[in-house]
């Protein structure tokens, strides 16, 4: 006879009276639950202002936004701010039990920068592998607060920074490859001085670009438009301080249609026209800029 689990929650909150006023960066919340019937649903539209990053670590649960209905299985997690139109809920149809799940939960005027970067570079799901630093750092934290090491303020809200810091910079020190995302990265550098586009790129692999894109994101912590994008800024970056070609020539080097979309593409990144900033590179007397 089948006998139907329970929901376990662990969840832990935190409010300190020793704090400053408006930190950048508040934790809120972490927690472990594994869930198993349709009275786990949550509707963003009535959350307190905020952030939830939420990881699944076996099983799946159900997202649903404004444009899709989207399963998240093991491996993979969601990053909402609240309040929103989202939705999320375990489905006893649909979904496999337990869902189990380790999540995040801050708030601060310093998190929207953070949240918009993350979403744009890995979107609104994110496959994360389990030895990614972010992931190891929730689970720690989560350790930690049911142990009750999170004694004061300062330290909860540096735990909260480093784990966005940490979504940040991608993949983690222990390097993992997938023969699809190395082949990708080396057609990008070989062709990113050509108008090689992400659609081109996963024609010539012989995938479809929805799975180029899922496969370089897990690998690589980053959309493969955005690591395209930076090696033909990088190339530009370095004319711009080694040469003196004009942008006209420049562009056309790193794979731009014209001056104006590189011009346009190259403020948006580096928060400075390229005239600028090569004024700056010759002032300053750099040796080198990383991008």
């Amino acid at each position: 006879m089948f006998t139907k689990r329970e929901d376990i929650c662990e969840d832990y909150g935190f409010r300190f009276l020793d704090n400053v006023q408006e930190p950048a960066v508040q934790l809120d919340a972490v927690g472990w639950q594994s869930r198993n019937d349709k009275s786990y649903y949550w509707n963003n539209k009535n959350r307190p202002a905020g952030y939830l990053f939420q990881y699944t670590l076996n099983g799946s649960g159900t997202l649903r936004t404004s444009e899709a209905i989207i399963k998240i299985k093991e491996g993979e997690a969601f990053f909402l701010k609240m309040p929103g139109e989202e939705s999320y809920y375990f489905d006893e149809h649909g979904d496999q039990a337990p869902w189990e799940f380790v999540y995040i939960m801050f708030r601060g005027e310093g998190v929207s920068s953070y949240y918009e970067y993350i979403r744009n570079r890995m979107g609104q799901v994110i496959a994360l592998p389990a030895y990614h630093p972010a992931v190891k750092l929730l689970l720690d934290l989560y350790q930690q607060a049911r142990n009750g090491l999170i004694r004061n303020a300062f330290m909860a809200d540096r735990e909260a920074f480093r784990f966005l810091c940490f979504l940040c910079e991608g993949t983690g020190t222990e390097v993992r490859h997938s023969n699809l995302t190395d082949r990708a990265k080396n057609y990008m550098e070989c062709n990113f001085e050509k108008q090689i586009t992400l659609a081109q790129t996963a024609d010539c692999l012989g995938v479809s670009q929805s799975h180029l894109s899922r496969e370089f994101v897990k690998y690589m912590g980053e959309k493969p438009i955005h690591y395209l994008t930076k090696l033909r800024l990088e190339h530009a970056m370095e004319l711009l301080h080694s040469t003196d070609l004009c942008l006209e020539e420049i562009s056309a080097s790193c794979g731009f249609s014209d001056r104006n979309y590189f011009c346009k593409v190259f403020k948006k990144y580096m928060k400075a026209s390229p005239g600028e900033l090569r004024r700056q590179l010759k002032a300053q007397g750099y040796v080198s800029v990383r991008v």
